[in-house]
């Protein structure tokens, strides 16, 4: 059989590749990329490549598809990289897929990737932590399983929000942390959409405008929100 490495794309600057990202980029035999991947990215690659359809309402079928893509490749002996945006272990179901490649027999190699979590923050110039202001990061998810609501902790003023996979909920995100979790409407929030890519933007505002800012703005993923005081 083939090997499989599930490898972290990063923000989307290719720069931020490691040397083993790209190494592999250019000598697999097939690529499986996530949807949101940035095109300077996915210009490096040399061989077959394949995205996935990964869109809200069909994400297990997509999965579906993807898993099918890899263990085939791999199964006729071809080396796969399966290519992810970001980290693969952090809210990018590479756990999940190592655990069905098992079941075919297929071992996978684990290539680390660079997060939106930390690394939008820093294009923006927004530091996590900051001695008096912030000394703990809370990092999650906007959507669950099945698209299910995630229940983020009250408020603690020395914790900065990241949030990831979550501007298409922003609005009802915004309000339950205001009306439910303690959260000040005044509380700077900051979208950074497409982070490190010639399209990257920030988009600023606080938990009572940033609903209103973004709709106005049209954000879209890939994107993440920061919210603190930092």
């Amino acid at each position: 059989k083939g090997t499989v490495y599930l490898l972290g794309s990063g923000p989307g600057d290719p720069d931020l590749l490691t040397v083993q990202a790209v190494k592999l980029l250019q000598s697999a035999s097939l690529v499986v990329s996530d949807r949101l991947v940035s095109k300077e990215i996915l210009s490096l690659i040399k061989c077959e490549l394949k995205v996935a359809n990964k869109r809200p309402g069909c994400a297990d079928e997509a999965q579906d598809e993807i898993n099918r893509w890899v263990i085939d490749a791999a199964s006729e002996g071809r080396d796969v990289v399966r290519l992810k945006i970001g980290d693969p272990f952090l809210f990018g179901r590479g756990g999940e897929e190592i655990l069905e490649y098992r079941k075919h027999g297929i071992e996978s190699k684990v290539l680390p990737g660079l997060s939106s979590s930390y690394t939008a923050p820093l294009a923006a110039t927004i530091p996590l932590t900051h001695r008096g202001v912030a000394n703990q990061v809370l990092i999650s998810t906007g959507f669950g399983r099945n698209a299910t609501y995630v229940d983020l902790p009250s408020y603690n003023s020395e914790c900065t929000v990241v949030l990831l996979m979550a501007v298409g909920r922003i609005d009802e995100i915004a309000t339950s942390l205001v009306a439910g979790k303690g959260f000040p409407g005044s509380t700077p929030v900051c979208i950074v959409e497409k982070a490190t890519t010639p399209d990257e933007r920030f988009i600023h505002g606080n938990l009572q405008t940033i609903a209103a800012i973004a709709k106005a703005m049209e954000a879209k993923p890939p994107a993440t929100i920061i919210i603190g005081d930092v």
